[in-house]
């Protein structure tokens, strides 16, 4: 039996409760009922590259924290979220258009969970081990600049956090925190 979009957005949204309040994420759902959220606005906290005018030059420099809105379309898991930076200078990558859109280099697999989605998305911003560069990227300039670099260590990961995730007791207590603000996650009610 195929799963509801209502089923898929809950299950989504207790999966998302795995990887909030880390130190290198939070996220509020902005549009929706959670669990039914069909948008989130995620802060994150990684250092990551991007292109910066330097006076008359530009150059790629490091840089921090960042908003990242996630909007599930009426039409999804039948087609990718879309994740778009709202800070500029947005991300320098080859999977990230230069106006902030994420465009990953695999395509979309209706099965792959929003929080796996999502942690893809943040292995791509710090530029993770294995990043493999598309014959198409979405960001031409990003995936030279990659290319001719890509075997510098101070360079890459940009960051050295770990993507991890909340541990079964603090995941109890997001969901009970949920539940107790009369939220509804998967099939539990207040």
């Amino acid at each position: 039996m195929q799963e509801s979009r209502d089923e898929r957005l809950a299950r989504d949204f207790r999966e998302m409760l795995k990887i909030q309040d880390r130190p290198y994420l939070s996220w509020v759902a902005v549009k929706g009922t959670p669990p039914y959220a069909e948008e989130y606005l995620l802060t994150v906290k990684l250092r990551y590259y991007a292109l910066c005018e330097d006076r008359e030059n530009y150059i790629v420099k490091a840089v921090s924290d960042c908003i990242i809105k996630v909007t599930l379309w009426d039409s999804y898991p039948a087609v990718a979220p879309n994740i778009r930076m709202l800070n500029y200078p947005a991300v320098f990558h080859p999977d990230w258009y230069s106006k902030g859109t994420y465009c990953p280099s695999q395509p979309w697999d209706p099965d792959c969970s929003l929080k796996e989605f999502i942690l893809g998305m943040l292995s791509s911003l710090i530029c993770a081990p294995g990043l493999a560069v598309s014959d198409t990227p979405a960001n031409y300039k990003a995936a030279d600049w990659y290319m001719k670099n890509r075997d510098d260590t101070a360079l890459f990961p940009s960051d050295k956090a770990e993507l991890t995730e909340n541990d079964p007791d603090s995941l109890a207590k997001a969901e009970a925190s949920a539940l107790s603000r009369g939220e509804v996650i998967d099939s539990w009610e207040k």
